[in-house]
């Protein structure tokens, strides 16, 4: 496959970023030392690379759960991630995912460079690159209006403590459209869900969409914004009327 070729293939992303990552494949397959990305990559992206024959040998590093990943090739066991415990010193006020975010971009550390935020327990726990782990955690000490304490742990340490919980639940709906799924996720009505859509507020496989016909398959990961994530699992069934029982998973 040619950088052409390839950059089309990821017609959802930007395409800069995407020649960037074919070169970097392209040369890692003749590396025979470990090698890794700088960047993390979301599902829409490793789960494309983990089906082409050209880059069978490359490893994808990071946890079933994890949505955002990085490249390798020639793992050697030494894991280059590292996981950051950020906790709010300040009880009265409860940080957000969005403000964890926009306090490590405010860093100038742009959203590829990091991976995953996960919040637990009061705290939120970052994915990031060992060699950036450092930085981050000697230059984050304030959120908004509280101050933050950051802890650095080996990726080992703590990455099973991350684990979520997953709820199995059923539904049936009419369809597998966009509009039809969101609207049972998040108990409310089509209208509602439409503008929900609309209004960019509906993460299909963590990318924006307002393509209310787009249809859902197994596998695929819903984010609702203030409503939750959601994986899509499998048809279970049909009823008499001919509409669909699905099974999906909540993200607890």
């Amino acid at each position: 496959m040619d950088k052409a070729g390839f950059i089309k293939t990821f017609h959802d992303e930007d395409s800069y970023r995407m020649a960037k990552l074919f070169e970097s494949l392209e040369r890692a397959k003749s590396f025979s030392y470990f090698y890794y990305t700088d960047e993390f990559y979301t599902p829409g992206v490793w789960n494309r690379i983990a089906q082409m024959k050209e880059y069978r040998d490359i490893d994808i590093l990071g946890e079933d759960f994890f949505e955002r990943k990085i490249f390798a090739v020639n793992f050697d066991g030494n894991n280059p991630l590292s996981i950051l415990e950020i906790e709010g010193l300040d009880t009265h006020i409860v940080l957000t995912h969005r403000d964890y975010l926009g306090a490590v971009m405010s860093l100038g550390i742009l959203r590829e460079k990091f991976g995953d935020i996960f919040l637990k327990d009061g705290k939120a726990y970052l994915i990031v690159l060992d060699s950036m782990a450092d930085y981050i955690r000697d230059n984050l000490s304030q959120i908004g209006r509280t101050s933050v304490s950051v802890t650095k742990f080996d990726y080992d340490e703590k990455v099973l403590f991350l684990q979520p919980n997953l709820i199995r639940r059923e539904a049936v709906i009419a369809s597998l459209r966009l509009d039809v799924v969101v609207a049972e996720l998040a108990k409310t009505s089509r209208t509602k869900a439409l503008e929900m859509i609309q209004r960019g507020l509906v993460l299909l496989n963590y990318h924006e969409t307002r393509d209310k016909a787009k249809e859902i398959k197994d596998g695929d990961t819903v984010t609702i914004r203030k409503k939750g994530k959601f994986k899509i699992g499998q048809i279970v069934g049909t009823t008499q009327k001919g509409n669909l029982r699905i099974a999906f998973y909540q993200f607890e």
